[in-house]
């Protein structure tokens, strides 16, 4: 990741389980030291309204819950050719209509930035509750570390 404008976006919904992995990595990336060059927001379950979110910027991080037929708590990070590609792929965020909705439409327009990655978080449990599975949550700092890396380069 070069050191242009970035945006990192935690997606998901917390009152759904391990759904809220997105927001609480990006939560944690919020009270950690960033470069400058580095904002971090939470989404939600923005749905089409992603373009809104990632059309300004030229580099964006995407952080959700997604089944990838991992273990719980296993995360993988998808680069831009493959982000583009992640509707059709065997990794299907839990917003992938969404999501890929969003992407879909954000590439027609043009909008699409110029360096788009996703960092997918396979979840335990989405049933309805405010807590993260402890799987889940004991990735995150790994989840996390890695993000950390690739803003710091």
């Amino acid at each position: 990741m070069s050191k242009e404008r970035t945006l990192i976006l935690g997606i998901g919904n917390p009152l759904m389980g391990d759904d809220g992995a997105g927001i609480e990595a990006v939560r944690i990336l919020m009270e950690s030291p960033l470069p400058d060059n580095v904002t971090v927001q939470e989404a939600g379950t923005p749905g089409w309204g992603l373009v809104e979110w990632i059309k300004d910027w030229k580099s964006v991080v995407i952080v959700d819950a997604a089944q990838m037929g991992l273990q719980p708590g296993e995360w993988q990070r998808f680069d831009p050719s493959e982000v583009r590609l992640i509707a059709s792929k065997d990794a299907v965020s839990l917003h992938e209509s969404d999501l890929a909705g969003g992407l879909a439409l954000a590439q027609a327009l043009d909008l699409l930035p110029d360096n788009i990655t996703f960092y997918g978080i396979e979840p335990e449990s989405t049933e309805q509750g405010m807590m993260l599975s402890p799987t889940v949550s004991a990735s995150l700092p790994g989840l996390v570390g890695s993000i950390l890396n690739a803003v710091a380069l």
